[in-house]
């Protein structure tokens, strides 16, 4: 896959995103909360999508905190754009960018999550890279991913790869430990899932 397919799938995908992966994708609630947010962090939420992410990381954050969202796809954050509206936070901004060049200085950001999007990202190799430098030195990064082949899928995801342009091949959790030093491990669904929380 090429930054355009990935854009031209999640323009089309947008208008229905929210109802189909609002609920159905699991492990969010956990890799929130495996960020270990405190008040006055700032945190990244990158391939953030419309921000489904947004209310709970504003929530732990306070009103001292950031939340900054980043996604490739215009038509995703403009769902985001609406809910930040909608709610007149101020402290939360969704903006335009590839996770494999980030626009921010090194050391912006206290956290960073991702939710099942490293298999989607072309240069997830680079993306990963780009969160290390983008954290400050002990920052944590919080990864929820489904595991590198599409044979760990059972029959019932076996087409997510072709719906989601998901690249099963991207062993992101090799990558995440190659990058960072420190990475925990939790899996979920027989292995299938797992949050790696790297510092």
């Amino acid at each position: 896959m090429n930054t355009d397919v990935v854009r031209k799938t999640f323009t089309d995908w947008a208008p229905i995103y929210n109802a189909t992966h609002a609920l159905t994708l699991p492990k969010r609630r956990a890799a929130r909360l495996a960020l270990d947010l405190k008040p006055g962090d700032r945190v990244l939420d990158l391939a953030c999508g419309t921000g489904l992410n947004f209310p709970h990381l504003r929530e732990l954050v306070e009103e001292n905190g950031q939340v900054v969202g980043v996604d490739l796809t215009p038509a995703m954050l403009d769902i985001a754009r609406r809910m930040i509206e909608k709610h007149d936070w101020n402290n939360v901004e969704a903006r335009e960018a590839d996770a494999a060049n980030l626009p921010f200085p090194d050391g912006s950001f206290d956290k960073v999550i991702v939710s099942f999007a490293l298999n989607i990202i072309p240069e997830y190799t680079r993306a990963i890279e780009e969160v290390r430098r983008v954290l400050v030195p002990g920052g944590r990064f919080v990864a929820l991913e489904f595991r590198a082949g599409i044979r760990s899928l059972p029959a019932w995801l076996q087409p997510l790869p072709h719906i989601c342009a998901l690249d099963m091949s991207h062993d992101t959790l090799k990558e995440i430990q190659h990058v960072f030093e420190n990475v925990e491990v939790r899996n979920y669904w027989l292995g299938m899932i797992f949050i790696a929380v790297a510092t």
